[in-house]
């Protein structure tokens, strides 16, 4: 969730005047894309961004009379040259806006921030234009979480409209016309934060997990050392553990929205928190180590009956992307770029990881058993 949200929140418990702003639609070339949010106050601060430039001053104006008016709109940009030409953003695209002064009175705020430990997938809705413009619901699914005063019908159709976007795998912000009842809607899927998980507290595990949780991600530190786990180390880390690692990741809920780095301080502690989550649904397993590392597990998995040189393709070892990174920070660096690939479904990237080397290279059990080969790459 865009952590604008905590701050508007925030900023309406404290009765500040202000007007919030959305892009609901862009085409073309912007400088931001659907979904981009700002506040906008009465002293000149900004928090947020809409892209900055000349649409952002463009929108700071339009905000700050809103305030006085109290009208909430939509506008429309087109970024020509009539447009940008005073600071060079003549980006081509066009974008439509929302503006809301005073977005206090919505009861949908709180409830959009309760229990964050759900982790449900959610549509906010925003009617930007017609009757009830400004006025919001929020629903998990199909079902209503809480709505402003708005009527069944329309309730209905935006609960199946709500519950459509959330059946999609990675839902986009979108804006529909409604035409039965001339409102423009903008639905903004709320998704939890992906969730990664530290094993191990050094120096590597210390800067992924600064670097994960200011790229969105919600993280979990764990190592048997308390003088490892612990919030000085990890200051932005959702949850501590100082446990074994490999005890933890046993019992440990974990789902599609779920990435792992192993980096304990020994190939051999990696090497049995990796046979607990080997077969576990994460999006993202990695392990450091060196190919002759990766080659040793490996192998011992397999003699072991632990795994196959298949179940190796999807972990990612040695982890990160090929930036010839040598400092911790740098590979703290290409450690988070591959789990942000990962996540974005991204193609052609250069990944470290040898394990689809190792595989082709290996002769799998289960063509041995139906008399043929794999052969190597």
């Amino acid at each position: 969730m865009d952590p604008i949200y905590q701050q508007l929140v925030e900023l309406l418990e404290r009765k500040e005047r202000l007007a919030f702003a959305v892009l609901v639609e862009t085409k073309g070339s912007t400088p931001q894309k659907c979904g981009a949010k700002a506040i906008f106050l009465p002293d000149g601060r900004i928090l947020g961004t809409l892209g900055g430039g000349c649409l952002e001053a463009e929108t700071r104006q339009k905000a700050l009379r809103a305030i006085e008016t109290g009208e909430s709109f939509s506008f429309r940009a087109v970024l020509d040259d009539d447009f940008g030409w005073d600071d060079g953003l003549i980006c081509g695209g066009s974008v439509q806006t929302f503006v809301q002064p005073d977005p206090g009175r919505s009861k949908v705020w709180q409830a959009l921030l309760a229990e964050p430990s759900k982790r449900q997938r959610r549509v906010l809705a925003t009617i930007t234009t017609g009757e009830h413009v400004g006025k919001r619901t929020l629903f998990a699914g199909s079902e209503l979480i809480v709505a402003d005063d708005l009527p069944a019908d329309l309730l209905s159709e935006l609960s199946a409209q709500c519950a459509g976007l959330l059946g999609e795998a990675e839902p986009e912000p979108l804006s529909l016309a409604l035409p039965a009842s001339s409102l423009s809607i903008y639905f903004e899927p709320i998704l939890p934060q992906p969730i990664l998980v530290v094993c191990g507290g050094g120096h590597i595990g210390c800067a992924i997990g600064k670097i994960a949780a200011w790229s969105g991600f919600d993280v979990v530190a764990v190592d048997d050392r308390a003088s490892f786990a612990n919030k000085e180390r990890f200051p932005d880390a959702k949850q501590i553990i100082v446990d074994d690692p490999a005890k933890v990741m046993k019992d440990f809920p974990v789902d599609a929205d779920t990435y792992i780095c192993i980096v304990t301080r020994g190939h051999k502690h990696d090497a049995v928190i990796l046979k607990e989550i080997i077969h576990k649904p994460a999006a993202y397993i990695g392990m450091i180590g060196s190919k002759r590392k990766v080659r040793t597990v490996m192998d011992g998995f397999i003699e072991e009956g632990v795994a196959t040189t298949e179940d190796f393709r999807r972990i990612h070892t040695p982890m990160g992307l090929s930036i010839r990174s040598i400092t911790v920070e740098e590979i703290a660096v290409s450690v988070l770029a591959e789990l942000i690939a990962v996540r974005r479904n991204a193609q052609n990237y250069v990944s470290l990881s040898v394990t689809n080397q190792l595989a082709d290279k290996s002769v799998l059990p289960s063509s041995e058993s139906s008399g043929g080969t794999r052969c190597p790459a």
